[in-house]
């Protein structure tokens, strides 16, 4: 990428802008107390074990979990109860209480139901568990560089991605990674961090398949001779084994490429699926099961349940209609600002005004797409359609037989579709620019708006830990 290069973002901006991602990163660990991020217990209990070598939890009188030293489990229990009401503070006690906590103590069983997830997306979070050990022998130290070194990775990788996307579409994914509910995912031990990441490597190496011609492309079956195939290959395989319903974004391999061609779509989708399918199957069957098994959610019946959506489809629309109408607006929430402990910290301003900059910043990429019409409505329904999966994922695993809303579901879980969202709307030349002068206004100075967005986001952001956690 060439600094002088008009369709890409300059490395200057990249480097000032993931510098200060970096740095505020660091800054917002500072003020979050260890383990306020969702699900942080079980997720660090996770890396911890992988750290000692085990990829699935061990069992005790039928409780998953692992056999870890007591200090582990004393550094958790007390951060534990900060996150259970908007009273809850941080006291100095609590902190000197944590620090004083040591891998040097006698071992403890530690029940958690992580043991199923791919260890892949664990490996910043493991890494930096050993080197916490290695420098210190107190837990808390190897909490924060668990924390740290996700936040690397995940710069790593969105820098990364931000670097192959075209200019004109940088602007979009540079807002969608100031969202708090990114930021504040990717500063904790949370693996959903380098999900996002990979979504977005995923949606830059299917924006570079979809900006150009590939009249003199090699046969279909020949797939792998164009890196940004294997690429988008790869990231796709590593999120569908940690969340299987994104296996539909994989048709996006097919649907973005022009000119479109049958043969090849279908022999990508074909592809892409089967590795897709076989490799989750194959960590499910060998790797997943068995010792590590979670025990299931009383009254959930997933084959009863997905046999009821089968024969009665008007059931399962309307749960998804009492769904959206009973948490509609706590999704948008969460999928802007948090989960629980945050989402409901945040002023009704600040949501409207995220709101208004993510539609704009939408907007802004639908206003410099020059695709065809049918092929950018494909690939929303594809989007949408993994949307609904990821819904119903959660209906069939986590919701009790014939409930009437969807339980379990959060909006964050739809923040790996945003990347692809992006590109979705921004693949190809349109005649119609509706949005044309707002558009070019955004192009010349949107770099300059994102670093100013980053300081005035984060410092919203700081405000509202120092409120939550900080100011009594």
């Amino acid at each position: 990428m060439s600094e002088l290069d008009p369709t890409r973002v300059s490395r200057g901006f990249l480097a000032a802008f993931f510098g200060l991602y970096l740095v505020l990163g660091v800054i917002l660990m500072a003020f979050t107390p260890p383990f306020q991020s969702p699900d942080a217990f079980a997720h660090f209990d996770r890396a911890v074990g992988l750290a000692y070598g085990d990829l699935t939890s061990t069992t005790s009188h039928g409780t998953p979990g692992e056999p870890f030293p007591v200090g582990v489990y004393q550094t958790e229990v007390i951060f534990s109860g900060m996150a259970a009401g908007p009273a809850a503070r941080v006291a100095r006690s609590e902190f000197v209480y944590g620090w004083h906590q040591t891998w040097d103590s006698p071992t403890y069983f530690t029940a958690y139901e992580t043991g199923g997830n791919a260890p892949f997306l664990y490996l910043p979070q493991v890494l930096g568990v050993e080197i916490g050990r290695l420098v210190s022998p107190r837990v808390l130290v190897s909490y924060y560089a668990a924390e740290l070194g996700n936040l690397l990775a995940f710069v790593a990788l969105t820098a990364w991605a931000m670097s192959r996307f075209p200019r004109r579409l940088t602007w979009s994914l540079g807002v969608f990674l100031l969202l708090p509910m990114v930021t504040s995912l990717a500063i904790s031990v949370n693996p959903d961090a380098l999900l996002i990441a990979l979504s977005a490597v995923f949606a830059a190496a299917c924006g570079r398949l979809g900006a150009t011609s590939r009249e003199n492309a090699p046969p279909p079956w020949n797939l792998w001779s164009d890196p940004d195939v294997r690429i988008a290959y790869v990231s796709f395989l590593l999120m569908t084994i940690e969340k299987p319903p994104l296996l539909i974004l994989g048709l996006l391999l097919a649907v973005v490429e022009r000119p479109f061609r049958w043969r090849r779509a279908a022999a990508r989708a074909l592809t892409v699926t089967a590795s897709a399918v076989v490799a989750y199957e194959a960590w499910a069957t060998l790797a997943a099961t068995g010792r590590g098994t979670p025990t299931k959610l009383a009254g959930v019946a997933p084959v009863a349940q997905l046999r009821q959506l089968l024969t009665h489809p008007g059931h399962g629309v309307a749960v998804l209609v009492a769904t959206l109408r009973g948490d509609g607006g706590l999704f948008v929430r969460e999928f802007i600002a948090g989960i629980g402990w945050l989402d409901t910290w945040f002023p009704g301003w600040f949501y409207l005004t995220m709101s208004v900059v993510v539609l704009v910043a939408l907007g802004y990429a639908l206003s410099v797409s020059r695709g065809r019409l049918g092929a950018g409505v494909g690939s929303l329904a594809i989007l949408a359609c993994t949307a609904l999966a990821l819904m119903f994922t959660f209906y069939l695993v986590d919701t009790p037989y014939g409930a009437p809303t969807i339980t379990g579901f959060q909006g964050r879980y739809l923040l790996p579709l945003y990347p692809s969202l992006i590109v979705t709307l921004g693949a190809g030349p349109r005649g119609l620019r509706p949005l044309g002068p707002v558009a070019r206004l955004i192009d010349e100075y949107g770099a300059t708006w994102l670093v100013v967005a980053q300081v005035l986001i984060a410092a919203q952001f700081v405000m509202t830990l120092l409120s939550r956690y900080w100011f009594r």
